[in-house]
């Protein structure tokens, strides 16, 4: 049998593993849609490199649609950015007759607005739910995505997570950016190193993400300003704070809970 060498996510969600194996921590996740490179095999299990990101970790092969190079290089040269915008989206594959539900923030590979209908590899998908493009332009798509993350708020916390069901910091920044026209790096500290930095926390616009540090001065938070000194930011829940030059203040415990280390602007 033909080892696999590309991939789509085929199911809602896919954890991307540090070792081979099922229990072993999630890094991450793949969504649905999303296209990858196999970089190592081990039994059932392939290391991937998710095309968007660059991000690596482990997955079990059966989660995977394999695809030709041929397959692959098609997927990778669509440019259209067609997402699932509902929070459950129902995707009826033709050849199947099956139903797959995925959450929001999924991308639809060569999606047709007109018959509802896209591809993936050789099957053929009918999408019952909202689908959203990219806006043309990150700053013409500010005030919705600042509304999106709103409908987000208390999300569950989930370390390596990127899903409207559970996530974490930096999964809630690059799956709302993503879907506003920004493809970002997957961990905070690696979303640090994107855009202009901002030097004043009162110099800060609606939509510039907010990073924070621990003691030995490491990138460990990210949130999105929301303007009128608000951020909201995954830390338990996805939630709302105050926050100011010192960082993120708790107020029902009253201290800081996060060190503001800098600001970033991506528009």
């Amino acid at each position: 049998m033909e080892k696999m060498q590309y991939g789509l996510c085929c199911l809602s969600h896919v954890p991307m593993r540090r070792t081979v194996s099922d229990a072993s921590e999630m890094l991450t996740e793949l969504l649905f849609g999303d296209l990858v490179t196999v970089v190592d095999s081990y039994r059932q299990w392939v290391k991937v490199e998710n095309r968007m990101d660059g991000y690596e970790g482990w997955v079990d092969s059966k989660q995977l649609m394999p695809l030709s190079k041929e397959e692959f290089d098609e997927h990778a040269a669509d440019t259209s950015r067609f997402f699932t915008s509902d929070f459950l989206c129902a995707l009826e594959c033709q050849q199947e007759g099956s139903l797959l539900r995925v959450g929001m923030g999924c991308r639809l590979p060569f999606y047709r607005p007109d018959s509802r209908t896209f591809r993936m590899g050789q099957r053929l998908f009918v999408c019952h739910g909202e689908v959203m493009r990219s806006p043309e332009s990150f700053v013409m798509g500010m005030d919705a995505m600042m509304e999106r993350a709103v409908t987000l708020l208390k999300t569950p916390y989930l370390w390596g997570g990127k899903t409207n069901f559970a996530l974490d910091c930096s999964g809630l920044t690059q799956c709302l950016f993503r879907m506003y026209g920004v493809d970002l790096p997957r961990d905070a500290s690696q979303q640090a190193c994107v855009g202009d930095s901002v030097a004043l926390i009162d110099e800060a616009r609606k939509g510039d993400l907010l990073f924070f540090d621990d003691g030995e001065g490491r990138i460990i938070h990210v949130g999105i300003y929301m303007g009128s000194g608000r951020i909201i930011h995954a830390s338990g829940c996805v939630r709302i704070d105050p926050v100011d030059h010192q960082g993120i203040f708790r107020a029902e415990s009253g201290v800081y809970s996060h060190h503001l280390r800098l600001i970033k602007r991506l528009a």
